[in-house]
């Protein structure tokens, strides 16, 4: 019966994953940065293994995402923009402190707001967002270790 264990990278794996990541046409050199503890400082690289040996790892770090924006209705245009630059300011600020080095946010190219971000800073990346809802699967399925 085989066993299959999940763990934190260690530093003899590197070299390995390193290779398997570099001969991996279907990974974007920009995620390969972004999995390096440089550029995020807090990136954790995990493991599946069976029987002992690694199957599949993956960078993990944390990043910051603008769930919404609210205006006051009365703020005049100008000071909404303003309040914008003043947000990301201060949420870039804060985020470095604790290592976090990308913010992100959803929006429609339509919108102001997108097109606010692309003229100060943001990327719209052109892949496809996949997102898992932990709270949701918490509640539809227990763990099993």
């Amino acid at each position: 019966m085989s066993e299959w264990n999940f763990r934190l990278a260690q530093p003899e794996d590197a070299e390995a994953f390193s290779r398997w990541a570099a001969s991996n046409p279907e990974i974007d050199p920009k995620d390969l940065r972004m999995g390096m503890a440089k550029n995020n400082p807090t990136v954790l690289t995990f493991v599946a293994e069976k029987d002992g040996v690694p199957v599949a790892f993956s960078p993990v770090y944390l990043s910051a995402v603008l769930a919404h924006l609210g205006f006051n209705p009365d703020a005049r245009a100008s000071e909404k923009l303003q309040a914008l630059g003043v947000l990301k300011d201060g949420v870039m600020a804060l985020m470095v402190q604790f290592g976090i080095r990308e913010i992100q946010t959803l929006s429609k190219p339509k919108y102001g707001v997108a097109q606010w971000a692309l003229e100060h800073g943001f990327e719209q990346d052109d892949r496809s967002l996949f997102r898992l809802d932990l709270n949701q699967e918490m509640a539809e399925e227990p763990v099993h270790v």
